[in-house]
C-alpha cells in the first residue's frame, strides 16, 4: 500500500513538471477571466467599465452624445522591460502610460466567445513613431471588421482603410458578425493574418508594424450613448515572448482546467 502511494506521489509530481515544462516551452500566457488581474491589465480611457463576472470580462461604455472614443484594456500580462509614454488625451492634457521594449516581434493571439451591443469590440495591436512618441497607431481587429486607426490625441482619432489600401489590399469589409465563438491574430515581423469562427479575413504584411508596442482589447462607442461587451478568455503565445511567474501559473491553471 505504502509503494503504491509513493507511486502515485511521484507520477503526480511527474505530471505536474511536465505542466510547467510544456507552459515554459510555449512561452505563453492565458487569462480565462476568473478574477480581473491589474497586474496584468491597465486600463486606458475614462467612459467605460471592465468587470469579471462569471468567468467573462465585460465592458460597459457610456459616452456623452458628441463623444465618440476607444477604451483600451492594454494587456501587461508580461515581463518588460517597458518604457513610459506621454498620451494625448485632449489639446493640453496628457496621460502618462507604458508600452513594452523592445516589443512583441513573433506572436499568436486567440480570443474566445466574444459580443458587443451597440459598440465595436475587439483586439488592438499598437505601435509608436519614433517622431511622436504621443500617438500611436493601430489595427484594431473587431468582432464585424478591421480597421487602420490613427490617435490623434485620446479625444480624437481617426478611422480608415487608407493605409489598407496602400499595401495593396482593400480589407474595409463589414462582416455584420455582432457575436464571434473565436477570433485568431497571427503576427510574424510585419505579417499579419486574422480569422474569425475559423475563416481566415486578412493576410498581408505592414513592415512599419514591426515590433508591436501596445496590444489589449479595444472598446470603441458608436452613436448609441451606452453599449456592452464581452469576453470569455484571452490567449498569447510565441517563440519570442518571456513568461512571469504569473503568468506561468495562470497557463498551469488553464491547462489543469481542461483536464478535470
Amino acid at each position: 500500500m505504502k509503494q503504491l502511494r509513493n507511486t502515485f506521489v511521484w507520477l503526480a509530481l511527474f505530471s505536474m513538471c511536465g505542466i510547467l515544462f510544456l507552459s515554459d516551452y510555449a512561452q505563453s500566457f492565458r487569462d480565462d477571466f476568473d478574477v480581473l488581474k491589474e497586474k496584468n491589465w491597465e486600463h486606458w480611457g475614462e467612459f467605460s467599465i471592465w468587470k469579471v463576472e462569471n468567468g467573462y470580462l465585460k465592458n460597459w461604455i457610456q459616452l456623452r452624445p458628441d463623444l465618440i472614443r476607444p477604451e483600451l484594456l492594454q494587456f501587461k500580462g508580461l515581463p518588460g522591460p517597458y518604457e513610459n509614454i506621454d498620451v494625448k488625451v485632449a489639446e493640453d492634457e496628457f496621460i502618462q502610460r507604458q508600452i513594452r521594449k523592445p516589443g512583441f516581434d513573433n506572436f499568436e493571439i486567440t480570443v474566445k466567445n466574444m459580443g458587443q451591443k451597440r459598440v465595436n469590440f475587439g483586439i488592438a495591436i499598437g505601435w509608436v513613431p519614433e517622431k511622436d512618441r504621443s500617438y500611436p497607431y493601430y489595427y484594431l481587429f473587431m468582432t464585424s471588421q478591421m480597421v487602420n486607426a490613427s490617435f490623434t490625441g485620446w479625444g480624437g482619432f481617426l478611422i480608415t482603410g487608407r493605409r489598407l489600401k496602400q499595401l495593396g489590399e482593400d480589407l474595409t469589409r463589414n462582416w455584420d458578425t455582432q457575436e464571434l465563438t473565436s477570433m485568431e491574430i497571427r503576427f510574424n515581423s510585419g505579417h499579419i493574418q486574422w480569422y474569425a469562427n475559423g475563416e481566415k479575413r486578412a493576410d498581408f504584411v505592414d513592415p512599419d508594424y514591426s515590433p508591436i508596442e501596445i496590444l489589449g482589447i479595444v472598446v470603441i462607442g458608436n452613436d448609441f450613448n451606452v453599449g456592452h461587451a464581452w469576453m470569455d478568455s484571452f490567449k498569447i503565445s510565441g517563440p519570442g515572448l518571456s513568461v512571469s511567474p504569473q503568468a506561468k501559473l495562470a497557463t498551469t491553471w488553464g491547462t489543469l482546467k481542461q483536464l478535470r
